[in-house]
C-alpha cells in the first residue's frame, strides 16, 4: 500500500514536467492545453462558489430550511 502511495505522490510531482513537454511539441497542444486548463478552473470555481454559499447559508441561518406545509382548513 505505500509503494502505491508513493508512486501516486510522484506521479504527482512529474505531471507539470510532462504537460509541459506536451505543450511544447505542437502549438495546437498548448492551446488545447490552455483551453482544458481554463474550462477545468472555471467550473472549480462555480462549484466551489455555490458550495461556500451552501456553507455559509447553514451556518449563518440553521434553521431556514423548507418550512412544512400549511395544514387544510
Amino acid at each position: 500500500m505505500q509503494s502505491l502511495v508513493s508512486q501516486f505522490v510522484q506521479s504527482v510531482l512529474d505531471m507539470p514536467g510532462k504537460f509541459i513537454d506536451i505543450a511544447m511539441a505542437d502549438p495546437l497542444s498548448a492551446v488545447l492545453i490552455l483551453v482544458g486548463a481554463v474550462l477545468v478552473g472555471a467550473a472549480s470555481a462555480v462549484f466551489g462558489y455555490l458550495t461556500l454559499g451552501a456553507v455559509v447559508s447553514l451556518v449563518i441561518r440553521p434553521g431556514s430550511g423548507p418550512s412544512p406545509p400549511r395544514e387544510a382548513q
